[in-house]
């Protein structure tokens, strides 16, 4: 198995193209770039090769109908026709991706984020671009580069981690960015253990602008973060009707100089939020990977699901369902930890399963409780797995959950040794047929080329009757070695 590390030394172009058509009625539900109701699968591949350009990076989109995922894929880089900037080596341009109806003209946005992008002599400087829907999907023509708008920073990552919410109850969706290797000064030796920046873009009329800003830093001078914004998601939290931002900090180092992982909420308001409060912070979230927001229980309020996979050496994996209490702030009335140990859950604890490395929650079967999909990637060998935990009054069922894997029935393929099935999870209605199909990213696949697997759903679960597992050269695309196709699926 090979997981390279993700760098880049390049420069970016930026610029807006082409006024935004009108206001529509209603904002678009994300991924649905052509606005036929349907969301579209999007899928980062950030080290795709881009003509003879290698290790730059693209996505694809699998346009929906009712019949489902179609195979005619869109390919978006740096060097399709009006995107800013070009394509270069290192750009990780598709580590992350994240979609919403940001202009509110009928159709879904496309947020690209691109953290290998360099400013100048500033390497990783990171950068997000913006590619806006149309009648036809997405429409290159129609796209914006944005770096950080406090300025650059050598090694800042900006673009790592991204999520869409509309924070300041507008009308109009936002966009969150992360930046963890962003360095903030507060009182900490930082040389190696970069404190981590998330800053919120509004969305408005003319789409994504850097006009009003807000950049939200690190709690704390002792119990203080490190690498915030690492991870993020979005939520009501305090159910107030406006989103919520949740923002995860891995922390840093191994042995004596490991650093805490933390768990922080940054409340929407009319303003958009102005700071974050850390909910949850210890070595026993060191090193998450994961967060989703959703009820899988009887509680009153959305529960954080936090997956954590490396707070010790060879850790097998384990979530954290947090139940949260009302107050000011907001605290945790309730933690349960799930593992593979766990009753109910198929499998066991082993070492580096990687339970917990991607979540993906959605309402599977339809009885009012939200279920999670929970990818193990590491899972024999690096085979990888994704685990079905069905939601329940007290948190999760006790028995019916189940397991997906390359050698289950019905999905093509076969478990290989570092294919890392379950690396990425999402849940989406692709057909609109009131039943979540599952997606699964394996970007170790044939040697790092990568692949996705799609299953629909049937009512209850999900149905290996027709389900497909293909990769760039699937789709026909020329270089597909190397492409880490499946290293992000839009969720």
């Amino acid at each position: 198995m090979r997981c390279r590390a993700l760098g880049a030394v390049v420069a970016l172009g930026m610029g807006l193209l082409v006024a935004p058509p009108a206001h529509a009625a209603t904002a678009a539900r994300p991924y649905d770039f052509d606005g036929n109701g349907r969301p579209d699968l999007a899928v980062g591949a950030p080290g795709l090769r881009v003509t003879s350009v290698r290790d730059t990076g693209g996505v694809v989109v699998l346009p929906a109908s009712a019949s489902g995922l179609s195979l005619s894929e869109k390919i978006v880089s740096q060097s399709s026709r009006g995107l800013p900037g070009a394509s270069e080596t290192g750009d990780q341009f598709g580590a992350a991706i994240a979609s919403a109806d940001f202009d509110v003209d009928g159709y879904a946005d496309l947020a690209i984020g691109q953290p290998g992008e360099a400013a100048g002599t500033l390497e990783s400087a990171g950068a997000v671009t913006i590619v806006y829907g149309s009648s036809r999907g997405l429409d290159t023509t129609r796209s914006r580069g944005i770096g950080s708008p406090a300025g650059p920073d050598d090694f800042a990552r900006f673009g790592t981690a991204l999520v869409a919410g509309d924070f300041d109850d507008d009308g109009f969706p936002d966009l969150a960015v992360g930046a963890p290797g962003e360095d903030v000064d507060q009182g900490q030796d930082e040389d190696f253990h970069p404190s981590g920046t998330v800053t919120v873009l509004r969305g408005g009329d003319d789409g994504i602008t850097t006009t009003g800003a807000v950049t939200l830093r690190r709690q704390g001078q002792t119990n203080f973060d490190v690498q915030f914004g690492t991870v993020l998601a979005a939520g009501d939290l305090d159910q107030d009707g406006t989103s919520d931002l949740v923002v995860g900090a891995p922390g840093s180092g191994g042995g004596d100089d490991r650093y805490p992982g933390s768990v922080s909420y940054c409340l929407g308001r009319t303003s958009g939020p102005t700071g974050c409060t850390q909910v949850v912070r210890g070595l026993d979230l060191a090193g998450l990977d994961a967060l989703a927001v959703g009820n899988m229980s009887s509680t009153s309020r959305p529960e954080i699901v936090v997956g954590v996979t490396n707070s010790v050496e060879d850790d097998p994996g384990h979530v954290h369902i947090l139940q949260l209490q009302a107050g000011t702030p907001l605290t945790v009335a309730r933690r349960l930890v799930l593992t593979q140990n766990s009753g109910g859950v198929p499998g066991s604890d082993e070492p580096a399963d990687g339970f917990g490395a991607s979540l993906a929650i959605g309402d599977i079967d339809r009885d009012g409780f939200a279920d999670l999909a929970v990818g193990a990637p590491g899972e024999d060998e690096g085979a990888g797995r994704v685990t079905i935990v069905q939601g329940a009054a007290s948190g999760w069922r006790g028995s019916g959950n189940y397991f997906y894997d390359q050698n289950t029935a019905g999905i093509p393929g076969g478990m290989e040794e570092g294919d890392l099935f379950g690396w990425r999870v999402t849940l989406l209605d692709h057909d609109r047929d009131g039943r979540l199909d599952l997606t699964v990213g394996a970007f170790g696949e044939n040697s790092d080329a990568g692949a996705i697997t799609t299953l629909r759903g049937s009512g209850t679960r999900f149905t290996t009757n027709g389900s497909r597992t293909f990769g760039l050269a699937t789709l026909g695309y020329a270089y597909p070695a190397d492409a880490l196709f499946g290293f992000a699926v839009g969720r």
